[in-house]
């Protein structure tokens, strides 16, 4: 296995996009090289590793948000896809659930912590890229990812102030 690479128990892949971080005073720069080491299910996300996983995925406007006022966001901790254990999952729907948790779910519990409050459209915006990750990324059948964004779209509402609802990260 090539240096940096992820070993699942059915495959190895390397991501694309690891991080160089620089802290210079408040600010965040990314510079994407190599390989980024991914939390692990019961990891605290602190508004650092926050900052480096936004830039890994490719979710820049998250790393200018934070940025713009770091210290209204809370640490938190990664539970995975949150509702159901992540194996369970994976026997539920066929697909690995190694690629149901980092390729769909940590995205969007970035997009989710750090999405801006009562902002519906973003929201929005953050789901349908979730249903979509779950079919090309995670290899879910379309019928079965509609049931997936269905759960989003109704359980993560912020209404609700659930440790997943929309805006999570929020102090």
């Amino acid at each position: 296995m090539k240096a940096g690479a992820l070993k699942l128990p059915s495959q190895s892949f390397s991501f694309d996009a690891g991080l160089e971080t620089l802290n210079t005073g408040r600010r965040f720069r990314a510079k994407k090289r190599g390989n980024m080491k991914l939390p692990e299910i019961g990891d605290t996300i602190t508004t650092q590793k926050a900052l480096e996983l936004c830039a890994h995925f490719g979710l820049d406007y998250l790393v200018d948000r934070i940025n713009a006022n770091p210290d209204i966001y809370k640490d938190w901790p990664f539970d995975g896809c949150s509702g159901l254990p992540d194996e369970v999952m994976g026997l539920f729907t066929g697909c690995d659930w190694k690629d149901i948790t980092y390729k769909c779910c940590l995205p969007h519990d970035l997009c989710y912590g750090y999405g801006e409050i009562e902002n519906d459209i973003e929201r929005e915006r953050v789901d349908e890229t979730f249903y979509n990750d779950l079919v090309t990324k995670a290899g879910m059948r379309k019928w079965l990812a509609s049931a997936f964004l269905s759960a989003v779209r109704i359980g993560g509402a912020e209404e609700f102030g659930l440790s997943f609802s929309w805006g999570f990260a929020h102090k």
